[in-house]
């Protein structure tokens, strides 16, 4: 039979226990909501993969730049690119051992003709070998007969509606980047509906030739403010080079276990990459780099590890969230879906990462 002190500690025992259940996964979740934190660097591993420089918008005199194919794989060889997409206007200017059998584009004939002081002194094309270049060629063309965008790992063109190219890419196997959207009048929900339809198209030029169109940022948080966290849209900043002068202010960083043509399309279409815009180009500072992104879902938080930078700053919605490497979504509005992180380095330069997906 119990007694009276018995009693009285088996009562005791158990509201112990009891509030240990209570307390325990309070303590563990940081006494508050738990997170499900979609980290486009969940697959990345920082230790062991390579970082690897690329551009994914330029131009040659098969259509309207101002410098041979060759001469363009060159200059990016000389920079230090490891990936590039020649991406002539409704031409497919690949693959690069075949240049010396290509023709020179219309507008470049014509500006040859009238205005020869700005082009090449002669249009004689040369072959370059990507291999030994130890370089990813991208077959690719920029389809421009509409809202302009970038067809990869592909040879389609000459379609003249957004869905009809988009469409006809996908039947290829090929992927879609929309190009400079801030050139542009269309609305936010025509940018909604169209990545919602299409899982290929998987990327958004948000920085192009310099910084030529401010609004790209500002359609890109639009997109992402509705779509995610279920539907990630990817950033790229690229040079959209027609000439020298326009090399090298705009790049990607790809981070992967290793270099090939199957690894590259896996890290556009999943988003394992950071952009950079540096407006002094490579004779300037030397730009931010991620050497490690931290996601901790169980604390609502997220931390960045990075060099040669001066600040970070938490973006979501177009609205600046907190200053510093870290963010604790637990002090952040409710209704926040996403958070992208830009790292501010000397010389106005920025490094921008993919979104991070919340839910609640």
């Amino acid at each position: 039979m119990l007694t009276k002190t018995d009693y009285k500690k088996n009562y005791s025992s158990i509201i112990l226990k009891a509030a240990l259940l209570i307390i325990t996964p309070l303590i563990a979740f940081g006494c508050g909501p738990g997170f499900d934190i979609e980290n486009p660097y969940d697959m990345v591993d920082w230790e062991h993969h390579y970082q690897y420089k690329a551009n994914f918008h330029t131009h040659t005199t098969i259509s309207d730049g101002r410098l041979n194919p060759h001469t363009v794989v060159d200059k990016y060889y000389q920079l230090g690119y490891d990936i590039l997409a020649i991406t002539d206007h409704n031409a497919v200017s690949y693959p690069w051992t075949e240049f010396s059998n290509m023709e020179p584009g219309g507008t470049t004939l014509r500006r040859m003709e009238n205005e020869p002081e700005t082009m090449p002194a002669e249009l004689v094309f040369e072959d370059r070998d990507p291999i030994e270049l130890g370089m990813i060629d991208i077959q690719a063309n920029e389809l421009s007969r509409h809202h302009h965008m970038g067809s990869f790992f592909n040879d389609h063109n000459n379609t003249t509606t957004e869905e009809e190219s988009v469409e006809a890419v996908g039947a290829k196997d090929g992927i879609v980047m929309l190009y400079h959207p801030g050139r542009y009048d269309f609305t936010y929900d025509w940018y909604v509906e169209l990545y919602s339809k299409y899982d290929h198209l998987f990327g958004l030029e948000v920085y192009n030739q310099g910084d030529r169109y401010p609004e790209d940022r500002k359609i890109w948080d639009s997109i992402l403010s509705v779509t995610m966290p279920e539907r990630p849209v990817w950033g790229y900043s690229n040079d959209d080079m027609h000439t020298s002068q326009q090399i090298g202010r705009n790049w990607n960083i790809l981070i992967l276990p290793e270099l090939n043509h199957d690894m590259v399309r896996h890290g556009m279409e999943n988003g394992l990459s950071y952009f950079i815009y540096a407006p002094q180009g490579h004779d300037g500072p030397a730009a931010p780099v991620i050497e490690k992104v931290k996601v901790n879902s169980r604390r609502g938080e997220i931390k960045i590890s990075a060099s040669d930078y001066d600040s970070i700053i938490w973006i979501s919605k177009g609205e600046i969230l907190k200053n510093g490497n870290i963010i604790n979504l637990r002090n952040i509005n409710e209704d926040v879906n996403y958070v992208r992180a830009e790292i501010h380095g000397p010389g106005e330069i920025i490094t921008g990462t993919q979104p991070f997906g919340i839910k609640r």
